[in-house]
């Protein structure tokens, strides 16, 4: 996920604003929309969020730390299964599923957009 600084984020707001292309408009929106995210850093705070999300099946923001990469990185996830310890997720960052332990959240918002569950979709489609 690429950052920005304040003034490029300007700068490309500036540039969105005098486009004419629907897409651009849908970007700003989602540009417009990051500053006005809450997030939450409380980790019973963070599960209940992520319980209310999945139900209302809203994205999510999450700060995640990966074990494997053993990095910490902003990641857009489409919650799909809510387990007491973990959720399955779509992650837009890597563009595929991926298991979210919830502990290792640790900052989390609720995105004014919607998903959809893939038809079919299943738990056990992730482990095979």
């Amino acid at each position: 996920m690429v950052s920005l600084t304040k003034y490029e984020k300007e700068r490309l707001k500036s540039i969105l604003i005098k486009s004419k292309d629907k897409e651009a408009g849908k970007i700003l929106n989602k540009i417009k929309n990051e500053k006005k995210l809450k997030y939450i850093d409380d980790k019973k705070e963070i599960q209940i969020l992520l319980r209310q999300a999945f139900k209302e099946k809203k994205k999510v923001k999450i700060r995640y730390y990966s074990l494997s990469s053993d990095e910490v990185k902003w990641r857009t996830v489409s919650i799909y299964q809510f387990g007491h310890e973990f959720i399955i997720a779509y992650c837009h960052l890597r563009n595929d599923e991926r298991t979210f332990v919830i502990n290792r959240i640790s900052k989390a918002a609720m995105l004014n957009e919607n998903y959809k569950v893939p038809d079919g979709w299943k738990p056990e489609s992730i482990v095979s």
